[in-house]
């Protein structure tokens, strides 16, 4: 056969005969998994904010002009808390792009406000007096796989911006009170509380900045419900029975900082070394 003359098939077997690590110069060079934990270039500090957080309120409801009765009603919750983690490359799919695994540890704190509203002979809802607030303290741990392009997925300052894709779970611990504003009256009693466990899937996308420190743009939309308190008596002055709050998802913004990127040592693509690729000098 006369391969000059069967173009397709020369490039195949040629291409076939070229071993995997020739390509190796354009691939970013994965190190062993562990060894990303003793590095700092690639953790982070972040601030959480609840966008939009929501559940359910179910449970007795009194009416205005006296009685109760049971519904459900949707639910809106504020949150603020702060995050630490890093992302752990563990397989490259180009010279700027990875697959890792990015695990972080959040703690933050949210607010759900009126929950002893009242109903009205038309159907509307008013504000209870005084007011009965819940705080729950979240302590949740996202553990996912995500695809990385850009600046913080090699760690350069060669690259202005980066990206980040990705999905996974979050094992989460809630712990909720309830907050009164009327605490002079001791007909009240304690507050009841309440601890929850959760195990929900969540997706991310996020962007990178790199303008000298590397500033991160995050959100995170996590679903799936969680009983975070059943309340199964009266509180006086405030609900007339048993009710539950239940969160359903939640969509939250994170601005996160890298302050170990200051140290990364490219900054420019003339250099003649390569940090992310050590056995790569065709810069």
């Amino acid at each position: 056969m006369n391969f000059i003359k069967k173009p397709i098939i020369f490039i195949a077997l040629a291409l076939l005969a070229i071993p995997v690590s020739g390509f190796a110069q354009y691939q970013f060079e994965v190190q062993p998994f562990f060894s990303y934990f003793k590095q700092l270039d690639r953790y982070e500090l972040g601030f959480n904010y609840g966008l939009l957080s929501s559940g359910q309120y179910q449970g007795m409801l009194p009416y205005v002009t006296g009685g109760d009765t049971i519904l459900t009603r949707n639910i809106a919750s504020t949150g603020l808390g702060g995050t630490i983690g890093l992302s752990v490359p563990i397989k490259a799919t180009g010279h700027i792009s990875c697959w890792a695994m990015d695990i972080h540890l959040m703690v933050n704190m949210y607010t759900t406000e009126t929950l002893n509203q009242t109903m009205s002979t038309d159907g509307s809802l008013a504000v209870g007096t005084p007011a009965l607030t819940a705080n729950t303290l979240q302590i949740a741990l996202p553990v996912g796989i995500e695809w990385k392009v850009g600046t913080d997925a090699i760690c350069t300052k060669r690259l202005a911006m980066g990206g980040s894709f990705g999905a996974g779970v979050m094992p989460q611990y809630n712990s909720t009170t309830m907050a009164y504003s009327n605490t002079g009256n001791a007909a009240i009693g304690t507050p009841p509380g309440s601890t929850s466990l959760g195990l929900n899937p969540y997706a991310k996308v996020e962007f990178a900045f790199n303008l000298g420190m590397v500033i991160k743009l995050r959100l995170l939309y996590t679903m799936g419900n969680i009983d975070l308190i059943d309340v199964n008596k009266p509180i006086p002055y405030y609900t007339d029975g048993p009710f539950r709050i239940i969160s359903n998802s939640n969509l939250m913004a994170t601005i996160t900082l890298m302050p170990f990127s200051l140290g990364w040592r490219e900054t420019a693509w003339w250099n003649t070394h390569d940090t992310y690729n050590q056995r790569d000098k065709l810069n």
